[in-house]
């Protein structure tokens, strides 16, 4: 008889601005995370898998902020 062992899970994936756990993204062991489909390891939205939703809002929010409103002469 054999024992095998399974390995815990690792922690949840968070967001690389404010450390919110990041949905979308599975916990599981890289060994399996090869195994999934492309579309099952992470949000298929800019930055997904890397920061939440809602920083990614704020950031294109502030991105566009920051290219001002278009000046009109006249």
């Amino acid at each position: 008889m054999v024992i095998h062992y399974e390995r815990r899970k690792p922690s949840w994936a968070r967001c690389g601005l404010c450390g919110a756990i990041l949905s979308g993204v599975p916990r599981e062991r890289p060994s399996r995370l090869r195994k999934l489909a492309h579309t099952e390891r992470r949000p298929e939205r800019p930055y997904g898998g890397v920061i939440c939703p809602r920083c990614l809002r704020r950031g294109l929010i502030n991105a566009v902020r920051a290219l001002g409103a278009p000046r009109t002469s006249g």
